[in-house]
Order: C-alpha cells, then structure tokens, then sequence
C-alpha cells in the first residue's frame, strides 16, 4: 500500500472509506449492482438490483482504541446525513459505519462493539444507545427510519500495514473462498491491492456520476485467472514464434484490460465455445475452436500499430486463457450473481 496515506486525517479517512466500501461491497456482492464513494447522498452508495440503495456513513477515528471525543459528533452527523440521504431515494438500509471501539461514549456501547468487529441493528442497542440516537433525531425536521439504522464497526488502526487491514483481507479471503474456485495462490491479496489502489481510487474524483458496476468489480478476479503466463500448454505455445509470443507478452495485460466489453466478452466466448461442434475432447475441442474462429473476436483486440501475425497470436492465447479458466470463470459469476 502506497506509503503517503499517513500523516494526513483526511486521506486516512478516505482510505477507511474506502475499506469500508469493500466491507459492505461484499456483504451485499450477490444483489449489488455498482458502488459509490463519496455518492450523491453518502460517503457510500450501494445500488441493488431491484432499485434500493444501502446508504452508509463512513466515520473514522486515527486512534480508535482510546480517542473518544468526537465519536458522538460523527453520530450525530452520520443521522443527519442519513436522514436528508433517506428523503432522496428508496433506502433499504442506513448505516453508520465506524472504526471506534466506542461509537456512543458510554460503558454500554462499549460492551457491545469494543469486541470488534460488531453489526447491530437499532433494535440491539443498549437502551441507553438508543436513548441518545433518539435524542438526536428529535433535532431532525424529517428524521431516518429506524427500523433500517444499523451501526457497523471494524477495526481499523494503526500504520502497520498487517494490523490496519487485517479484518478486511481476512473479508477478501472468506469472498475468494467462497467461490469455491480453482484460484491461483495469492490471489486475495493482490485483490485487495487492486481494489484499494486501481478500482476504488474512481472515488477520490468529484463527479458523482462515476459508479462502479458489479463487472468492474469482479473483472481483476478474471484477468488475474486468465493472465499468459497460466497459458501452460507447451505444445500450443510453439505454434508462436519467440519473438511474436514476447509481444504478446507484453501486450496482454494491457490489451485485456481495455477490451470494449470486458464481462461480455468473456461471456461471448464461452456461449461460442460451448455451441461449436466439435466430438473431441476438451484439449482437441478448445485447439479446433481457436483455429476455427479466432478471426471474429480479433477486431476486440484492436492495438494501434500492432502487425498481424502479432494480433493473430493475441487473439489466439486470449481465446485459450478465457477456454481454460472457463470452470473457474463460471464459479466466480455464479458466485456474485453476475
């Protein structure tokens, strides 16, 4: 993770924000479909499928473990926002999302989420906790639902790396997990690198149109899954020569990133795939099927300059990577009802 998020409260609460998008992206990875930070109405906008949006407040205290003089302002706060956010759209849960140990400065609270991490709905509260969320709604001209308040905490501290995002990479891990997929080692990690420092950084721009879909989201689970160097079959490597196969090489990352449909098109491949006529078997299948119709997928792999004999062994290793991985590409759809 990139070394200068320290000094500075306000990165440091982005880069909560940020973590807690990823927390509650993959609470709800089944009806989700897109993400926002810093959204129309809240810190976080989750769009569902049928039309609803989880609005969060995100709230982060630096020394979370022992500072507690503001948490009660960022509750209150947190309702108010919530409250105007909850007038504007169908909201089927509101939720305030913390790092503190502590969120109401009171012994009770304490007890409940100084365990970490912690998911209470109102109705779960301390009575006292209640109390004082109602206290605070009674200042509100058109106050929240609260049968759809829900406070969340996780822990969140600290510049060690391991500590500060432990409980979001073990969250990572438990989704690749879930997937029940053949991944290749490391693959959460990285995950959470991209997601942290590629995907989510759309955030930190002002235009609240920007939104991420549930395909930008999982499509680095599927380059990383199709990447060249799984293209392991020797025999169908050596139809390229050495120094087209290094262009491609190079090439590939890149070229798959920006393919024009992404998703679709590896959707595309396998329904093609899978409808070609063909009785062998699946390695003289997925060789007959490149051989066969490589030339209609070449125009989704245009590069600037690139010579034909390069595009041909592009299109072609890219056709073989989607065939290969296509179990796991399968599991990783179905997984997030994409």
């Amino acid at each position: 993770m990139p070394k200068n998020r320290r000094a500075n409260a306000t990165l440091f609460g982005f880069d909560f924000q940020r973590n807690a998008a990823i927390v509650l992206m993959l609470e709800n990875i089944k009806e989700l479909k897109s993400v926002r930070l810093e959204g129309n109405e809240e810190d976080i906008e989750i769009s569902l499928n049928d039309g609803q949006k989880i609005l969060a407040q995100a709230k982060a205290i630096e020394a979370s473990s022992k500072d507690f003089s503001h948490v009660r302002e960022n509750l209150k706060k947190a309702l108010l926002t919530l409250s105007e956010g909850a007038e504007r759209v169908s909201a089927r849960q509101l939720i305030f999302i913390t790092n503190s140990t502590n969120p109401f400065k009171e012994p009770d609270s304490r007890n409940v989420f100084g365990g970490f991490p912690s998911r209470r709905k109102f109705e779960d509260l301390p009575q006292s906790s209640k109390d004082l969320v109602q206290n605070y709604l009674k200042q509100i001209k058109r106050p929240l639902d609260l049968s759809k308040f829900i406070v969340q905490t996780f822990p969140f501290e600290t510049d060690d790396e391991t500590e500060r995002y432990k409980f979001v990479m073990q969250k990572v891990n438990d989704f690749i997990g879930a997937l029940n997929g053949n991944f290749t080692y490391g693959l959460g990690k990285w995950l959470f690198d991209v997601w942290n420092e590629n995907v989510f950084i759309n955030g930190t721009k002002k235009d609240s149109s920007i939104q991420l879909t549930k395909e930008d989201i999982i499509w680095p689970i599927l380059v990383h899954e199709t990447d060249i160097s799984r293209c392991d079959d020797d025999e169908f490597i050596e139809e390229f020569d050495v120094g087209v196969y290094d262009e491609v090489a190079r090439l590939y990352g890149n070229t798959i990133n920006s393919c024009c449909e992404r998703v679709e098109f590896f959707t595309r491949v396998l329904y093609d795939y899978a409808q070609f006529p063909c009785n062998k078997k699946t390695k003289g299948k997925c060789r007959e099927f490149i051989n066969a119709t490589w030339e209609n997928y070449q125009e989704d792999f245009s590069v600037v300059g690139i010579e034909k004999e390069t595009k041909e062994a592009l299109t072609k290793i890219v056709l073989y990577n989607v065939i290969h991985r296509r179990i796991t590409i399968d599991k990783v759809k179905q997984g997030v009802n994409l």
